[in-house]
């Protein structure tokens, strides 16, 4: 197993991606880049948990966009 040290390596890496996300996203908006937003980011990449960014199945139980792939829809 690894240690604790490992994993405050992939939750540094995590929230360095996550500011240069946040950076590319809110250019131009000064100060809009704080920590909690950047430790939001860091955990839970989604940007939110609405019907349109959400699976499908749960929210109409259409098919996942994995599966339409393997049946060869590219919708």
């Amino acid at each position: 197993m690894r240690g604790l040290a490992v994993r405050h390596h992939h939750v540094h890496r995590a929230k360095a991606r996550a500011v240069r996300y946040l950076r590319w996203v809110l250019a131009g908006l000064p100060g809009a880049i704080d920590p909690r937003r950047v430790g939001r980011r860091a955990t839970d990449r989604t940007p939110c948990s609405c019907r349109m960014c959400g699976n499908p199945r749960r929210y109409g139980g259409g098919p996942t966009r994995a599966e339409c792939r393997a049946e060869g829809d590219d919708t």
